[in-house]
């Protein structure tokens, strides 16, 4: 399944993609992307972090890896455009949004996951459970997948992985 994939929108039922919102969205910002970034290929599913802007716009540019970050959140699916370039706008889901991404591997629900995006136009951005407490993470699973290349519900909920059991620590202030 390759994210350049689109459907015809008069259709009754549209299929899931990578990117797609699987709920309701309740925190989706437009940014540009870096008119500087190096990224060689941008599309729905990739992660992204904020960068530094002397302008009121929020501009985010591509996570190279797991280590990268933080992770702010995640480039939406867009039925007009899925393939963006360089100091273009797109709709990124942030905090507490639910989307589908794709799995690199089998992951089990609640697994906290990170996400690596493509290096070439043929390859999907996927998620895998993070498995190291020096990444940075896009959020957590909740449906899983039990093989590669499948479509995985993520609620958005982008953190340092401090807990590699899979638990999801919250801090409150006083």
């Amino acid at each position: 399944m390759a994210t350049q994939l689109s459907q015809n929108q008069n259709q009754f039922a549209q299929t899931a993609l990578i990117g797609m919102a699987a709920e309701q969205p309740i925190d989706t910002v437009t940014c540009q992307i870096n008119p500087n970034t190096t990224a060689p290929y941008i599309t729905a599913g990739c992660a992204v972090k904020l960068i530094s802007n002397t302008g009121p716009e929020k501009v985010v540019d591509i996570t190279t890896s797991p280590t990268d970050g933080p992770v702010f959140g995640v480039i939406a699916y867009n039925p007009r455009s899925n393939v963006h370039v360089a100091g273009g706008h797109v709709e990124v889901h942030t905090d507490l949004n639910v989307l589908y991404l794709k799995s690199s591997a089998a992951i089990t629900r609640g697994a906290r996951v990170s996400c690596t995006n493509p290096t070439a136009l043929a390859n999907d951005p996927t998620v895998a459970t993070d498995t190291s407490a020096s990444d940075y993470t896009v959020g957590v699973a909740e449906t899983q997948a039990t093989a590669a290349n499948q479509l995985v519900k993520i609620r958005v909920k982008p953190g340092f992985n401090v807990s590699i059991s899979g638990t999801v620590y919250s801090v409150v202030s006083p």
